[in-house]
């Protein structure tokens, strides 16, 4: 249940560097996953590769199915313009599902943003 002032779900993003770096606060799953697929596409198109688009799920209570299946569907169109995509996560709520789905390592997940972009390459 959510209390006064908290949303539901909040996706913005921004440019570092020559990164672009999604943040994602609420719940992510069917209902929401659209605004961030939406947001998403935005930053794999505007990335210049192999800049990574980093997404970070520190503001997220919820991650269900849906938004699992999104996050690896960018992580393969990155893939296929020669850049990545990596998650930033820290909480059990969303860590445990991706442990559970093995794919911790496929969208190389770390543990705060300053380590995801100290992976840019040069």
């Amino acid at each position: 249940m959510l209390t006064d002032g908290e949303v539901p779900f909040r996706a913005t993003s921004e440019t570092v560097g020559a990164a672009v770096v999604v943040q994602v606060a609420g719940e992510l799953d069917c209902a929401t996953a659209d605004e961030l697929s939406d947001r998403l596409g935005a930053a794999v198109c505007s990335v210049v590769p192999p800049s990574p688009v980093v997404v970070d799920l520190t503001g997220l209570r919820f991650l269900g199915a849906e938004g699992i299946g999104l996050l690896l569907n960018h992580q393969d169109l990155c893939l296929r313009r020669g850049s990545v995509l990596v998650v930033v996560a820290t909480s059990a709520a969303v860590l445990r599902p991706l442990q559970v789905l093995e794919v911790v390592d496929v969208l190389g997940v770390q543990s705060c943003v300053l380590d995801a972009l100290a992976e840019v390459p040069a």
